[in-house]
Order: C-alpha cells, then sequence, then structure tokens
C-alpha cells in the first residue's frame, strides 16, 4: 500500500498531462515539465526524469500512429524478440538503470529501423549521416544536463517558464513558413540545448512547422536524430548525477495509457501553427510561474529512490 501511494502522483502525473496536451495541443513533454515541478522535483531530478520520460513516451506515440508486429521488426522480429527481453533481465540484475536503458535502446532502434526504410529512397540519409547527427545531438542535450546543476534550484521554474514561453514565440515568428529556411537547423540545433536544460521535447510542434523549402536531413529526421541524443544524454546524466527515479517510469506509463485511450493532437503541416493552443500555452506557463513551485525534492518511493535503494547507487 505505502509503495502504491508513492507511485500514484507520478502515474496521475503523466496521465494528466497527456489528456491535457490532447486537448490543448500543448507539447506533453511541455504539460509533464510542468507537473514534475509542481510535485517539487529539484533540477538534477526533473531533468534526469523528464529524459526518462520522452525515450518512452516516444515510444508510445509512434505506435499509435504506426502499427508495429513481432514478425515485421528489422532486429528482433518473432522469437528473436525473447533476446533483448532476456539480455534487459540480465542487465537490471547487475544494474537496473542500465537494464532499462538497454530495453529502451532496443525498441528504439526498432522504430529507427522502420522509419528508415519506409524514407523516400531519392531523399534517404546515409545511416552514417544520421549517427552523426545523433552524436553532435547527444553532445548538446549533454552540455545542457551538465549546466542544469548549476541553476538555483529555487528559481529553475522560470527557466522552465521562459522555455515554453521561448517555443511558443518560435512557432508564432515562424509562421511564414518561407521564413528562416536557411538557419532553420540552427534553430533545431538550439532546441536541443533546450531539451538538456530542461527535458522539453518539442518534436510535434517542430515537425509541424518545417520550412517548405527543401527541408534539411536534420529538420526530416528529427525525431530519430533527438531521441537518440537523449539515450546519451540519459547514460551522461546517470555517470554525472547517480540518479534515477523509477517515479518517471511510471509516469510514462500514466502517459501511455492516457495517449491509448484519448489519442494525441495533430497540428497542421500547413499554414500558421494553432492560434489556440499558442495561446493556451503562454498561459498555461505564466499560471505555472505565479504558483512558484517550491524544490522540496520528488516523493521517496520506498525501496526504489531512497539512499542506497534499488534503483538509486
Amino acid at each position: 500500500m505505502e509503495m502504491l501511494l508513492a507511485i500514484t502522483p507520478f502515474f496521475m502525473a503523466g496521465f494528466f498531462a497527456t489528456v491535457y496536451a490532447r486537448f490543448t495541443g500543448i507539447n506533453i513533454s511541455m504539460c509533464v515539465l510542468f507537473s514534475y515541478l509542481y510535485m517539487g522535483a529539484t533540477p538534477v531530478e526533473c531533468i534526469v526524469g523528464m529524459l526518462m520520460f520522452n525515450v518512452f513516451t516516444y515510444f508510445t506515440t509512434y505506435t499509435q500512429l504506426h502499427v508495429m508486429n513481432i514478425k515485421s521488426m528489422v532486429f528482433f522480429p518473432g522469437v528473436r524478440m525473447a533476446i533483448p527481453i532476456l539480455l534487459t533481465i540480465a542487465f537490471a540484475a547487475l544494474n537496473a538503470f542500465f537494464g532499462i536503458v538497454f530495453f529502451i535502446f532496443c525498441f528504439l532502434m526498432e522504430i529507427f529501423a522502420k522509419s528508415y526504410k519506409e524514407m523516400d529512397k531519392k531523399t534517404k540519409p546515409a545511416k552514417q549521416q544520421l549517427i552523426q547527427l545523433s552524436v553532435i545531438a547527444g553532445v548538446i542535450i549533454s552540455i545542457g544536463v551538465v549546466v542544469v546543476q548549476f541553476i538555483p534550484a529555487n528559481y529553475y521554474y522560470i527557466v522552465a517558464g521562459v522555455a515554453v514561453l521561448a517555443y511558443t514565440a518560435w512557432m508564432w515568428f515562424g509562421g511564414d513558413r518561407h521564413k528562416w529556411a536557411d538557419i532553420w537547423d540552427k534553430f533545431l540545433y538550439g532546441s536541443f540545448f533546450a531539451t538538456g536544460l530542461t527535458g522539453i521535447d518539442g518534436t510535434d510542434w517542430l515537425q509541424s512547422m518545417q520550412r517548405s523549402k527543401s527541408p534539411s536531413v536534420l529538420s526530416r529526421c528529427y525525431p530519430i536524430i533527438i531521441n537518440g541524443g537523449m539515450i546519451i544524454a540519459l547514460v551522461v546524466s546517470y555517470c554525472i548525477y547517480h540518479y534515477f527515479s523509477l517515479g518517471a517510469l511510471f509516469a510514462t506509463i500514466g502517459s501511455a495509457i492516457g495517449v491509448r485511450l484519448f489519442g494525441l493532437s495533430a497540428h497542421s503541416t500547413k499554414g500558421t501553427f494553432s492560434y489556440v493552443t499558442m495561446g493556451l500555452a503562454v498561459l498555461t506557463a505564466l499560471v505555472f510561474m505565479i504558483l512558484q513551485p517550491v524544490p522540496a525534492g520528488f516523493p521517496v518511493i520506498p525501496m526504489a529512490d531512497e539512499s542506497m535503494g534499488f534503483f538509486q547507487f
């Protein structure tokens, strides 16, 4: 019962953030970021939890739109599916964090492979290019992750709120799809740093607002690149902070159920970004900053988040 009461806030945070995002059009990670901080997360707890949430949730959102069959998988089709599952159990027995990361990595690779096979052969980038861009993304995100520890905890909520307002301004001023075509990639690289600093993954917003003139490889393959980068940054964050919250996993479960029950909001790939969504995002960010959440720390999960517990070493 004690464990159930401890994980419930995380589960509800993921669920209600996803439902709110579904009916407002606000990015899911933005809503979860506010939820984590409202729960009292410190900057380090928040960013590590957000990276874990994002990479897990991408698997949910992708499979919501693209049905994946075990038989059609690239690396582990059919009974071979047992291989990553057994290896995950083995790694988890030695180190729970790396066991979970390995599990995420295996299934994200299946998604990346499927996405890559479905690309137009005329514009399909080389695999080496995608790997290089993912590594670059991982380095930039990791820089943000390192910087987080130097932000005063009592003011981190301002950084989160300003980041959402900045994304909204980006969508507003980038409404003309011919504008900033030559420097769009620079904005995308900047978004990697914002991801490392706050955990916001603006993929759905950014993909809907691609430039209409010859989208670059980074722009077209942004979901693959940023998720690959977040896996790298997640490992870096563990090596630096030696922290991993089990609660973040239950937030992803709540989010997954929210996605399955209510679906995902769709953003138009033509015209300007939704004024309603932008207005609600600004209102949500302002209300959040007025509340001024106190960084008291995540709720403790018995035998998981406690010092020397199962998931924290």
